[in-house]
């Protein structure tokens, strides 16, 4: 065999490796453990499904409660987690080792104490005497409260939405969550019109993290992730993810 035909052979077969049929993917779901019709769910589903369709791979999420999403991407019966915070695992004490961070960053969001008036809050030790609820399945919440001396009782949830209803009614003194989600959920329905953002409290990098079974599509993924990020449609995706959500009153 010619030096030529020898060089053209190993570029087609480098080719055929790299290709996403070589690594028979065509489609790929990731669980989440909020609605989809929620800010985060919204945004990183359109910038997935786009970021995979530049490689024809069809991407799709599914909700599930929040600790079973995890569990079920972990366990490979699933493609991967659509949102989790950047430090997933050492906030877990590496509770999932078979999931791996997307290393591009897809958002930020701002963990923000609400209340049915302003109250007196700075950090996190300022929520201790008070009674608190917040979505399960939230790992930094549960970490930060951890660090602080809490004497109030703490309700998690199976939902945000639960959580407000329980501010609204009384039952709890503030709830934690984020700050957009928690606007959303005011503007939906006239009984949270009382509830008010009281405080920002901390900021948290959101990363997807794929089942360790697609570790070679990775840093395709990563590099078309960057390079929509670099052209602004990351913003566009945002922007058209806010203009999208329904807030239409809930009686």
């Amino acid at each position: 065999m010619n030096s030529s035909l020898l060089r053209r052979l190993t570029l087609y077969l480098i080719f055929i490796i790299s290709s996403p049929a070589a690594l028979a993917v065509d489609s790929i779901t990731f669980t989440s453990g909020a609605p989809l019709d929620e800010y985060q769910p919204r945004v990183i589903v359109l910038i997935l499904t786009e970021a995979f369709a530049r490689h024809d791979i069809k991407f799709s999420a599914v909700h599930l409660p929040s600790l079973r999403s995890l569990a079920k991407a972990n366990s490979g019966e699933f493609d991967g987690e659509l949102h989790r915070v950047a430090n997933l695992n050492q906030i877990t004490n590496n509770q999932y080792p078979n999931l791996i961070k997307v290393e591009t960053k897809l958002l930020s969001v701002d963990l923000t104490v609400f209340t049915k008036k302003k109250l007196s809050i700075v950090n996190w030790a300022d929520l201790g005497r008070y009674n608190i609820a917040y979505h399960r399945g939230r790992n930094n919440v549960a970490k930060l409260l951890a660090n602080s001396v809490i004497t109030g009782k703490i309700y998690k949830v199976k939902s945000d939405r639960q959580a407000f209803g329980m501010l609204a009614a009384g039952r709890v003194d503030a709830v934690i969550s984020e700050k957009i989600t928690g606007h959303e959920i005011i503007n939906t329905n006239i009984r949270f019109e009382h509830i008010v953002e009281s405080k920002i409290l901390h900021r948290s990098d959101i990363h997807s993290y794929t089942h360790h079974k697609h570790k070679k599509i990775l840093p395709r993924l990563v590099k078309t992730l960057n390079e929509m990020k670099q052209s602004g449609r990351f913003e566009q995706i945002k922007q058209q993810a806010l203009k999208n959500h329904i807030t239409s009153p809930e009686y």
